[in-house]
Formats: C-alpha cells, sequence, structure tokens
C-alpha cells in the first residue's frame, strides 16, 4: 500500500466519522427541539389557564358590584315608590341607580373582554362555552330588561364581542 492509499482510507474513517456524529447529533437536535414544543404547549396551556381564571374573576367581582347596587336599591326603596321619596331621598336615590347602571356596564365589559379573548384563541373554546353559553344567551335577551338600554338594538350597542359570540353559538335557534 501506498501512502496515498492510506491517506484515501484515513480519510474515509473520517468522513464516516463525520457522517456518524451529524447523525447523531441531528437526532439529539431532533429530541431536544420535540421537547422544547412540549415546553412551549406546556407553557401556552398555564397562560390559558391564568386567562381564562383572571377572566372569572374579574366577571364574578362585576356581577358581586352589580348585585350589591341592586340590593342596596331596594334596601334604601323598601318597597317604597319612587314618587313617594322624600326630595331628601331622591338626590340618593339617583346616586345608587347611577352606580348600578356603572356596575352593570363594568358587567358587561368584562364579558365583552371574556369573548373578545374567546374570539381570538386565548382561551379553551369548549371550556369557554361551556361556562358561559347561559350567561351570553341571557345577556343578549331583549327581555333582559337591566341589560337592554346596552345591549338593544344590537346594531347600536357597543359590545360586539359578545353578539358575535352569541350569534357563532345561536345561528341554528329562532
Amino acid at each position: 500500500m501506498t501512502s496515498s492509499d492510506y491517506i484515501s482510507i484515513f480519510s474515509a474513517i473520517i468522513a464516516l466519522l463525520s457522517m456518524a456524529a451529524t447523525i447523531y447529533f441531528s437526532f439529539k437536535a431532533s429530541a431536544a427541539s420535540k421537547e422544547s414544543l412540549k415546553n412551549a404547549e406546556k407553557s401556552n396551556n398555564i397562560a390559558i389557564g391564568q386567562t381564562e381564571t383572571s377572566l372569572r374573576e374579574q366577571i364574578m367581582n362585576a356581577r358581586n358590584r352589580m348585585e350589591d347596587c341592586g340590593f342596596k336599591i331596594q334596601d334604601f326603596l323598601k318597597g317604597r315608590k319612587k314618587e313617594n321619596l322624600t326630595t331628601e331621598e331622591l338626590p340618593h336615590l339617583d346616586f345608587l341607580e347611577r352606580t348600578w347602571k356603572s356596575s352593570t356596564e363594568s358587567y358587561l365589559n368584562s364579558y365583552e373582554d371574556a369573548c373578545g379573548k374567546y374570539l381570538d384563541d386565548k382561551t379553551d373554546k369548549q371550556r369557554f362555552k361551556k361556562a358561559y353559553i347561559n350567561e351570553v344567551k341571557n345577556i343578549c335577551d331583549p327581555k333582559r330588561t337591566s341589560f337592554e338600554r346596552l345591549m338593544h338594538p344590537e346594531s347600536t350597542s357597543n359590545y360586539e364581542a359578545i353578539w358575535k359570540v352569541y350569534k357563532e353559538w345561536h345561528r341554528h335557534e329562532k
């Protein structure tokens, strides 16, 4: 064997080792990439869960505030009609009613935010629908006088995301 034969054999061995190393590291990189995708999916699920928890808390707080305002009005009136209040009591009732209207808007804003996140795929759509289908239907119901001035007619409502979700879920009704 000549020295050029040795060089050729040595070059072939180096090429085979290089190919083996490339294949090995390619598999390692593929495994690391799959692990990274799994971790990203876990992180995304955690973020979605946190978003849903935050939305639920925001809605519950707004609902509690709205209900508290309604109870304060009832407690203040104690069965009396507005016409039977004294001139000193009317400003207080007016304040309570404005507070109730404001809390109702906050409640609808909470749902608008939640429905917007639903439409942007930032929540689990099945879980969201299961949790909120009845409430969205109630909000859009024209017979619900507490939301009527803000939700109806639909064309003048500022709550577009709520209406989009309602239509998506209830398009076959009517």
